[in-house]
């Protein structure tokens, strides 16, 4: 889902600066890569060194989720993808609750000044609706926007167990030497030795 989110806001970011309607010449590449950047946390830089500028807008569009997916395949690189859905689908609740508050707030105001509508001699509940339409829709464009930048821009570092633990002197957890520690009530000191201890 992630992923034809990240396609969707590609098509929009090449559409709008490099549209196939569009004169090359007119194309606004340095806007683009800025764009893309903001989007899904890559460097402007990296995607600058692409030279898109000689492609047609749908190779481009491809160049561009090539580059997403590998970008996001880094963090499927790192964490459990167990985990990562879970993560993903929590951040996703969050974006749509605060849209929906958001839309709901929209609506009370559409409510208040709709009834202005009828000094123009249009009929205030067909503009509603019509209104009430357009921001809706606006709506799910910010979450699917807001979902993909949040989740790229998602970072996740490894760190260390919190529970402690003895390393032998290749680096490898000793079970052996931790458990015997644990096991005589040895109390972790805050320096380390060549047999590294780890604790909170």
């Amino acid at each position: 889902y992630l992923m034809s989110l990240a396609e969707n806001l590609v098509d929009t970011l090449v559409e709008t600066h490099a549209g196939k309607d569009t004169d090359p010449a007119e194309w606004d590449m340095t806007a683009l890569a800025s764009a893309f950047s903001e989007a899904f946390g890559v460097e402007a830089a990296t995607v600058d060194a692409l030279d898109l500028g000689n492609l047609p807008p749908n190779q481009i569009a491809d160049t561009l989720i090539d580059v997403a997916v590998k970008e996001y395949e880094s963090k499927e690189a790192i964490i459990p993808a167990e985990v990562l859905r879970r993560v993903e689908r929590d951040i996703m609740l969050q974006i749509v609750d605060a849209q929906w508050k958001d839309h709901l707030y929209s609506l009370d105001h559409l409510k208040e000044g709709i009834g202005l509508r009828g000094y123009g001699q249009r009929d205030p509940l067909v503009e509603y609706k019509k209104e009430s339409f357009r921001l809706f829709e606006s709506m799910m464009d910010r979450i699917e926007d807001e979902t993909v930048r949040y989740l790229y821009f998602l970072r996740f570092e490894q760190s260390a167990p919190t529970l402690p633990f003895v390393l032998d002197d290749e680096g490898m957890v000793d079970d052996e030497a931790t458990e015997e520690m644990r096991e005589i009530g040895v109390r972790w000191p805050d320096t380390k030795s060549s047999r590294e201890i780890y604790c909170e």
